[in-house]
């Protein structure tokens, strides 16, 4: 194992948009024989960064992470990415991390996802409304 990369990490290798930065991770990626762990919770933080501050479309944000999660100096949950990616481009008005957590519950058999979000509930298969 190689350690583990962090959202700037990620985010400076999609963007490019701080040179130094980017030549840095680039390297870092270059410079290693095992791949790096990358957390569920950095690709949550990635999706929301892209999206809100940079205005990335959710198809392209969808694009890019998975390629990301392609590369081979890379270890992440890719069965969670792409279970969860394309209800997060199909359904805009849900954010990536409830795409996630349904995603999660069901890839772990753990059915119904029980939620107070009434929004996730009508949109989503397996996810129960608790009134």
């Amino acid at each position: 194992m190689s350690g583990s990369l962090d959202t700037n990490i990620v985010l400076r290798l999609m963007r490019h948009d701080i040179p130094e930065q980017t030549r840095q991770a680039a390297e870092l990626l270059d410079s290693v024989d095992e791949p790096f762990e990358v957390a569920d919770i950095v690709f949550v933080e990635v999706a929301h960064v892209l999206e809100r501050y940079y205005g990335v479309s959710r198809p392209t944000i969808q694009t890019l992470l998975l390629e990301f999660a392609r590369l081979d100096s890379v270890n992440c949950n890719a069965s969670l990415l792409k279970q969860a990616l394309p209800t997060y481009v199909n359904h805009p008005a849900l954010s990536f991390e409830d795409c996630c957590l349904a995603a999660y519950a069901e890839i772990q058999k753990a059915l119904p996802l029980y939620t107070f979000d009434r929004k996730l509930a009508r949109q989503v298969n397996g996810v129960q409304y608790v009134c």
